[in-house]
């Protein structure tokens, strides 16, 4: 590792500001262009991503179409299509013509979301995975037209366990607040390896298609699954979106091993926060939404500054809240070398996302 790190210069705290950064995961639903005002100074850059979820899909295309046409240097965009038809007969016609809206409008690729594997079921009660047969004629066309694919199948491991043996308190408290998606509780869903089974199945059948798992593609909780695969499959990727309090959790217990996979992988891996954007609801939101939007994009730059002192340097910070009591409160940064900073950071999403 010291070889390695005499080869490279590295990035000191005041250097946040003008380094080049790209959020290659956030969910900007609102035609409000506040935030990416204020992110420009910052010397960011982000991905809105259309997620089969709550907003219509046809309005978050919308939303992003429209920001991307004022604002192409500060924003783009991930398409997506609904699931939910697969029961159809001409769902395969529809979805592709669905993707080639999302392209023609500007699109930089695909995004799936865990409801394939988790939510949808077929007519006999079977839920129907991201390798049935019905979704073939789709990822078929994504590899042929080299269209990137942004896939959320799956959840943490820590999903399939009871509270009092989930790994960190981000996860415990979102499955505390978000109980119909902590499997622990539905045996009846289909199991955490099937899920990656599913995965694995697509990575094989596939291997032309550019494949970004979302979420450290819900291997978060061992990087040694994820170097696996990285090693089996050239077109795969992955993002940190929300799953970096497994990352330090790993630093904790050998922060060699977790430095020389972001060194060996770092053309694999991409930052993203999940961060959603959106106007709040209520009458002061209402009344005063760039003063949220201002507060919104102040929270924001703490957290990617905290996420990048912890890559990018030796500093010494608070844990995020993945610690229990028998846990260390601190963590010192990994300080990879700013050339793999660059990639992580910005690099790797353009490339991915060209």
């Amino acid at each position: 590792m010291q070889n390695i790190i005499q080869d490279y210069t590295f990035y000191n705290r005041d250097d946040f500001k003008l380094a080049p950064k790209y959020d290659a995961h956030i969910h900007y639903h609102t035609f409000y262009p506040d935030v990416l005002r204020y992110a420009k100074d910052y010397n960011m850059r982000f991905l809105t991503i259309n997620t089969d979820l709550n907003m219509p899909i046809d309005k978050q295309l919308e939303i992003a179409r429209s920001l991307k046409m004022k604002y192409p240097e500060m924003i783009d965009f991930l398409g997506t299509f609904n699931a939910a038809d697969f029961v159809s007969e001409s769902f395969a016609q529809k979805t592709i013509v669905r993707i080639k809206k999302c392209m023609d409008a500007g699109a930089k690729g695909i995004k799936i979301w865990k409801n394939i594997g988790m939510v949808l079921r077929d007519g006999n009660d079977r839920y129907v995975m991201a390798d049935d047969p019905v979704f073939d004629p789709v990822f078929a066309y994504l590899e042929k037209e080299r269209i990137p694919l942004l896939a959320h199948l799956g959840e943490p491991y820590n999903c399939w366990l009871p509270y009092d043996e989930i790994t960190t308190i981000v996860d415990l408290h979102y499955f505390q607040n978000h109980p119909k998606y902590h499997m622990y509780l539905h045996p009846e869903v289909p199991s955490y390896e099937r899920q990656m089974a599913a995965r694995d199945h697509l990575l094989e059948r596939y291997p032309r298609l550019r494949f970004v798992g979302a979420h450290i593609s819900s291997l978060e909780s061992n990087i040694d699954e994820v170097a696996f695969r990285f090693d089996r499959h050239p077109e795969f990727y992955i993002d940190l979106t929300a799953r970096m309090s497994h990352i330090q959790l790993q630093t904790l217990h050998n922060r060699g091993k977790v430095f020389d996979f972001f060194v060996k992988y770092q053309d694999r891996i991409i930052f993203g926060t999940d961060y959603i954007i959106k106007q709040g609801t209520g009458f002061h939101n209402r009344l005063f939404p760039r003063i949220n939007m201002f507060r919104l994009s102040k929270a924001m730059i703490r957290l990617y500054k905290y996420h990048w002192l912890f890559l990018a340097t030796d500093q010494i910070i608070d844990a995020e809240k993945f610690n229990f009591s028998n846990c260390p409160k601190t963590i010192k940064g990994l300080q990879l070398p700013r050339k793999i900073i660059d990639k992580v950071f910005y690099e790797n999403a353009i490339k991915v996302y060209q």
